[in-house]
């Protein structure tokens, strides 16, 4: 489980044009790691209200773009993030186990969970730290000679 203080937050009643304006000032200040990105949306009251994709931000903002020969308009970037707010399709307790969060994982195709405890976010959960977290307890090679086999032999 991640700390949510990783992900970048915002309120629903941001507009646009503060979300992205505050994505970038987050991404270059905390090196965000791939993957962490995605803002993760509240209410007034720190409820969870979802995510935003990128492209949904961006597509919202694509029409100021259009003309490069005039001045960009950015502050008519006025739509409330809370518009375009993904929902999460469930999100898991705590004391859940990796296997109900692959299992909502897999049956929503969805690659993150958040861990919701009464309510309030206290964790998110990415496909690939279940993957690897599986993965090292299935298939991690003890041997360095196996490891290195492996590596030469199916490895690009």
């Amino acid at each position: 489980m991640i700390h949510p203080n990783e992900w970048p937050q915002i309120r629903g009643d941001a507009d646009v044009s503060t979300t992205i304006k505050i994505l970038r000032i987050v991404s270059e200040d905390k090196k965000l790691e791939h993957g962490h990105s995605t803002p993760l949306v509240f209410d007034e009251n720190y409820k969870l209200l979802g995510f935003v994709h990128l492209v949904d931000l961006l597509r919202s903002i694509r029409h100021l773009c259009g003309n490069p020969n005039e001045p960009y308009e950015l502050g008519k970037a006025v739509q409330a993030v809370k518009d375009i707010v993904t929902p999460f399709a469930g999100s898991v307790r705590p004391e859940d186990s990796i296997l109900k969060a692959l299992d909502l994982i897999m049956n929503q195709e969805v690659s993150l969970v958040p861990v919701l405890d009464d309510g309030k976010l206290v964790g998110m959960i990415k496909l690939s730290d279940i993957f690897g977290t599986i993965a090292a307890l299935l298939f991690d090679e003890k041997s360095p000679e196996e490891r290195q086999r492996l590596l030469r032999a199916y490895h690009f």
